[in-house]
């Protein structure tokens, strides 16, 4: 690591303090809470990479407790809400990856919705299966290989299913410009397999024990960034359901790059990230950690390098040729502390995106190194 002085450090109005991580309520308190649930439900939902690889493009990750947020972009359909409202949704979380193509799209999209109960699983998979093969350009009904009651459905160019396991709905959904569907079918039969047998090892926990589990283990959560100051473009755009920890599997459904993402997080012993407004990776050492720095801060084809803050010479920092899906900034640092890696991320917007220098990324990663080294 290059010596960094951090009183010289240029962090503006940024805090560069570590600060306590608190589940912040306001409204919809209950909703608030089964989002903890939905955030251990993303460690194991299957990836959509296991399926279909060559689908490499990040689309939409959602995790959701109301069927407003379930029926946002990357979530699932409105035409669904009544019913998954009916049968009392617990939480819900979706993944997808794409070809990134626009004129050839191909996608696969996989979630898991929990409910109270079997039964009401049971009638939210039967009723979603109905509203798709009775609309007015109705789909048509499609088995899938070991799974009779997938509720599988088929149109030109997508395989659907939605197949209930306890009080679980499993969801997938494959769409391809020209289809083949037994190949699709197969896909969506091994996601199930998969995913069925995650679900048998998960320990379901009471709405009312889910604030007794660890708010911010080992201080992970300390050593991310709190909010910025008011005003800051970057924090306005932001939900806070992907704020807490996560495993590996968890997080990888937010990476740009899934496949080289996670083999550098086995290479490097990722253990357990916190994510506030800076999402931080705990490493085996700081040499993992600069391993992986490499990984996470590698540009795609249309992506420029920045330059890194003043005085932070190992800060690697990228310009995103397009915005973020899920968080919707277009530029970020990944810089390395220890056996601890962080990604800030800012938002500058289309007309400073070809300018290499951004301040208030600069101050922000400048910050957070700040943070870091308070928090041993």
């Amino acid at each position: 690591m290059t010596p960094v002085d951090v009183a010289a450090l240029k962090t503006g109005a940024m805090v560069t303090e570590p600060t306590a991580f608190e589940l912040k309520f306001g409204t919809f308190t209950a909703e608030r809470v089964r989002l903890i649930e939905g955030r251990r439900l993303l460690n194991i939902l299957a990836h959509p990479i296991d399926f279909v690889p060559e689908l490499t493009e990040l689309s939409y990750t959602r995790i959701f407790a109301t069927t407003d947020e379930m029926s946002k972009t990357g979530g699932l359909p409105a035409e669904f809400s009544d019913t998954v409202n009916a049968n009392d949704l617990v939480v819900g979380v979706t993944s997808g990856r794409t070809n990134g193509s626009v004129r050839n799209f191909e996608s696969i999209r996989v979630g898991i919705l929990q409910f109270g109960t079997a039964r009401n699983a049971e009638n939210v998979a039967t009723d979603i299966y109905q509203v798709g093969t009775s609309r007015e350009n109705p789909r048509q009904p499609f088995p899938i290989p070991g799974y009779p009651k997938a509720n599988g459905s088929v149109s030109d160019v997508s395989v659907n299913a939605f197949q209930q396991h306890g009080p679980f709905v499993i969801v997938a959904a494959i769409q391809e410009p020209q289809l083949d569907r037994d190949a699709s079918a197969d896909k969506i039969k091994r996601f199930l397999d998969q995913q069925i047998a995650a679900l048998d090892k998960f320990p379901l926990i009471a709405d009312d024990d889910l604030l007794d589990l660890p708010l911010d283990q080992d201080g992970i959560m300390r050593r991310a960034m709190d909010k910025s100051p008011a005003g800051d473009p970057l924090q306005m755009g932001f939900n806070d359901e992907d704020f807490g920890t996560f495993l590996p599997s968890g997080i990888l459904h937010f990476e740009r790059n899934a496949l080289e993402t996670r083999k550098a997080f086995e290479d490097a012993g990722v253990d357990l990230i916190g994510r506030r407004y800076s999402t931080i990776y705990r490493t085996r050492d700081v040499e993992a950690a600069f391993t992986l720095q490499n990984v996470l801060a590698r540009r795609g084809k249309n992506d420029m390098v920045l330059d890194p803050p003043p005085g932070i010479a190992d800060a690697r920092c990228v310009r995103l040729a397009e915005p973020d899906k899920n968080r919707d900034f277009d530029g970020f640092c990944v810089l390395v502390y220890d056996r601890y890696v962080a990604v800030v991320m800012s938002t500058v917007g289309q007309m400073k995106r070809s300018l290499s220098v951004d301040v208030t990324l600069q101050e922000r990663t400048a910050a957070q190194y700040a943070i870091l080294t308070k928090s041993e």
